[in-house]
């Protein structure tokens, strides 16, 4: 299992990403898999790195990659309360110029990955996803 801390976040999205595809257990997936887990992690990564916390608090993220017959990525960070599994799905089937922006990474995300939790405990944000290898 590896566990990464970083902290600050802010303006480390690229750092944090690459280290989770570094990670043995991410490195070592298919291409199918290593690529939907970099569309998963990107999303969650980009909206930690920019909303998670304000504009003069440096935040942190800890993240713990764990393979077994499956990939289980567990994100937690301190900012504020946001639960992604409650933004509204997009409706896709508008054109791109009658579509309302935001949502569809997590739409995404959704669709990429097998499980995908969230639970707000001890004023943490905590996202698990998971993908069958």
């Amino acid at each position: 299992m590896s566990k990464l801390h970083f902290q600050p976040v802010k303006g480390q999205a690229r750092e944090i990403l690459g280290a989770i595809l570094k990670s043995p257990e991410v490195s070592s997936c298919s291409m199918t898999t290593a690529l939907a887990l970099r569309l998963a992690c990107e999303e969650i990564v980009m909206n930690v790195t920019t909303y998670a916390y304000l504009p003069d608090e440096g935040g942190w993220l800890d993240i713990d990659i764990e393979k077994t017959d499956r990939i289980t990525i567990r994100f937690e960070d301190g900012g504020v309360p946001f639960n992604p599994l409650e933004k509204e799905k997009p409706d896709t089937g508008l054109s791109w110029k009658k579509r309302s922006i935001g949502g569809l990474g997590i739409f995404i995300l959704r669709r990429k990955m097998d499980d995908v939790r969230y639970v707000y405990e001890n004023n943490r944000n905590i996202l698990t996803i998971e993908k069958a290898i």
